[in-house]
């Protein structure tokens, strides 16, 4: 067996999507820049983000991360200007709603914020001392301590992997046409294929917008009333570097993960996002 020439009848059907890869650096980043948390950019006479559910009903969100947009490479169908924000819960699940299927698009304890218009005038904005505060003393929880800022690579093309919830029943649909074969299971296939074959497809960085998304576990796009949540609105992973103080944790080293449908990122509408964390 071949299994590049399956992989890129694969291809032809998951096609390859356009990415920016984000590498995190240890270090403070300022109000319009692109970075995981720390201070937003945020208007005083907007409404801050609050939470809906469980303990956290009513009370102010945290920055997971934001996008500069216009200090970022454009890939097709992404905003080319504005800044589009991330906020969630610091409860044990990180604001993703315990509710599987429709309940990972409601935005109860994760939200996500888009400015499509920068004020520039920072008096016009929140500062440092306007952020909430948790007390040390009470259980809250984030992936992250302190604050990273987000520097892009060059944009790459993207194939899908193994984490992709259509992956394995293309593979199986390819391999059977090529080889005039009737397997059903795709991990009769990738027994005997190298690891790093399969790695590569899901090779990330620290973080990325667009191309395929990369779970620890099920997609949540299984259920079927997440399945027009095709894009990768932004991913982020756990990253551990004691050497340049870097430290993302989600759970035990999983990742975090928001599904948009691209109609609506062109649309600049950002009402439906599936927000997806899971862990090994």
């Amino acid at each position: 067996m071949d299994i590049e020439k399956v992989l890129n009848k694969v291809d032809e059907v998951l096609t390859p999507q356009e990415v920016l890869r984000l590498k995190v650096r240890k270090g403070t980043a300022g109000l319009f820049d692109s970075k995981i948390g720390g201070t937003p950019y945020f208007p005083k006479n907007e409404e801050y983000p609050k939470g809906k559910q469980n303990e956290f009903n009513g009370k102010p969100l945290v920055l997971l991360a934001q996008l500069n947009f216009e200090k970022l490479p454009h890939i097709s169908d992404f905003p080319k200007k504005g800044i589009l924000q991330f906020f969630i819960a610091p409860d044990d699940l990180y604001g993703m709603s315990s509710e599987p299927g429709a309940g990972a698009v409601r935005q109860d304890n994760f939200r996500v914020v888009y400015h499509e218009n920068i004020i520039t005038d920072e008096s016009q904005l929140m500062t440092a001392d306007d952020m909430p505060v948790y007390p040390e003393e009470d259980d809250y929880y984030l992936p992250f301590d302190g604050e990273y800022e987000l520097m892009a690579l060059e944009k790459d093309m993207a194939a899908a992997g193994i984490s992709d919830y259509r992956f394995n029943d293309v593979l199986v649909k390819c391999y059977n046409e090529l080889y005039d074969e009737d397997v059903e299971n795709a991990w009769d296939i990738l027994d005997n294929v190298k690891d790093d074959i399969l790695s590569d497809r899901d090779e990330g960085a620290d973080a990325f917008i667009g191309g395929y998304p990369f779970f620890t576990q099920d997609d949540p796009r299984c259920f079927s009333e997440l399945s027009d949540c095709d894009t990768v609105l932004f991913e982020i992973n756990s990253v551990m570097d004691q050497e340049n103080d870097i430290e993302i944790l989600w759970g035990d080293m999983g990742t975090g993960t928001f599904l948009i449908p691209r109609e609506n990122l062109r649309n600049l509408d950002f009402s439906r996002v599936v927000y997806n964390y899971d862990c090994y």
